[in-house]
């Protein structure tokens, strides 16, 4: 798939992207450092919907191995640290990003300068986006010695009622005992704590609205970010979310698309058709959606970057941040009913004006791809748009083929041609 797109790959890309580079290394070195003697900072290992701004209210620097996972494999370097954790008895049918965690630990070794993530002083796994991160999590605990906090979100099918939202509330008051202690500094007064926690919430407010803005932006023609940019540019809602960084990052790539707009600059030459993704991105082959640009198909928007424009804590409940705090990570993509998943995704093929959807059949990750052949359907058969199922893996390319699916990329294209 990479003769053809060689001459459109690189120019397009924001030019923001360049400082992006930066935050990714200062957040992994700030972690290192957070390890060093002089550092003394406590750092917690945590998933992706875990209640990151009770850790950064408490001076504790919350890593992600997922996001680590998604960088190591879009370097192609995931392979030997998934064998290592299953030569070493984990299953091949475990999460890839699981399986590179575990194998960059076990063997000491990974890409952050050939090292792998600095040890956490304290676990952090929540169940609203899969039960394998518990088992993980609580490998991780055995393997470092270090306490672990597991937050128990109910499956919330069709929305939430009071009773699980005080439910998930009492138990982020849980957290704020334990990250203290496990931090081994004391528990603060509860007016101190949700003073500085009101503080955190509101740069998430602000990241989360800028990034909302941002996908708004999309609804361009020319879309002024494909995939591409996006998938990319989630990496500080994702690791910095809290932070004054990432609201003044996401400040400068508002700016540059807003540019892009105005001049009718498209992240795609001769734009012809919009798409949506859904699921995760296939980290270590972006040639295939540099493959459709070169034809012309955009991706106007992504379930999986869309998920994360739902941290937007409502100003009227700044008097209870931690009930506000359970509402929200009840309300995680994977914690949520089918049909409220249908509705999403049709809403954003309406408002960005889509033309087909492609399903990234994820082998790793079953919570997302469970019900996409429904959707599937439902998107043909309800709003009468053409589909793609892509069966691959985010980490681990030996799930995935690229030549087959390149057969059937160019099938999809055909239809999207006939319907034009």
């Amino acid at each position: 798939m990479s003769e053809p797109v060689r001459e459109i790959a690189q120019d397009r890309r924001l030019t923001v992207d360049r400082e992006l580079k930066g935050l990714i290394l200062k957040h992994y070195m700030s972690a290192f450092r957070a390890k060093s003697p002089l550092g003394r900072k406590p750092v917690a290992w945590v998933t992706s919907g875990a209640p990151v701004e009770i850790l950064l209210a408490l001076g504790i620097l919350p890593v992600y191995p997922e996001n680590y996972g998604a960088l190591v494999a879009s370097r192609k370097a995931a392979l030997p640290y998934c064998e290592a954790a299953e030569q070493a008895g984990y299953s091949l049918d475990l999460c890839a990003y699981a399986r590179t965690n575990i194998g960059t630990f076990l063997l000491g070794q990974g890409e952050l300068g050939g090292r792998p993530l600095p040890p956490p002083d304290l676990l952090v796994a929540a169940k609203n986006i899969c039960d394998v991160v518990v088992k993980w999590w609580e490998v991780a605990a055995r393997h470092f010695g270090c306490p672990l906090f597991i937050l128990d979100t109910p499956y919330a099918a069709d929305g939430l009622n009071p009773d699980q939202v005080a439910y998930v509330k009492g138990q982020l008051e849980d957290l704020v005992v334990f990250a203290s202690k496990a931090a081994r500094r004391r528990v603060p007064s509860k007016e101190a704590f949700e003073s500085k926690l009101s503080e955190v919430l509101e740069l998430t407010r602000q990241t989360v609205s800028l990034w909302n803005g941002i996908q708004a932006l999309r609804q361009a023609s020319p879309t002024p970010a494909s995939a591409l940019d996006m998938f990319t540019n989630m990496f500080p809602i994702v690791t910095l979310r809290g932070t004054k960084t990432c609201v003044d990052y996401y400040r400068k790539v508002t700016e540059e698309l807003s540019e892009r707009v105005k001049q009718g600059y498209g992240a795609v030459p001769l734009e012809k058709y919009r798409l949506i993704w859904d699921n995760i991105a296939i980290w270590y082959d972006f040639d295939l959606v540099r493959y459709l640009h070169a034809r012309g198909a955009a991706f106007v928007g992504e379930t999986y970057t869309d998920a994360w424009g739902i941290y937007d804590f409502d100003p009227s409940d700044a008097h209870d941040p931690l009930q506000a705090m359970a509402r929200q990570y009840s309300l995680i993509l994977l914690n949520i009913g089918l049909g409220i998943r249908k509705e999403r995704l049709f809403r954003m093929v309406r408002s960005q004006r889509a033309d087909g959807v492609v399903f990234h059949s994820c082998r790793s990750c079953k919570t997302y791809s469970l019900g996409q052949y429904e959707l599937a359907r439902a998107v043909r058969d309800e709003l009468g748009l053409p589909t793609l199922v892509i069966e691959a893996d985010m980490a681990d390319s030996r799930a995935y083929s690229a030549g087959p699916t390149a057969t059937r990329v160019d099938a999809f294209l055909e239809i999207l041609a006939g319907k034009a």
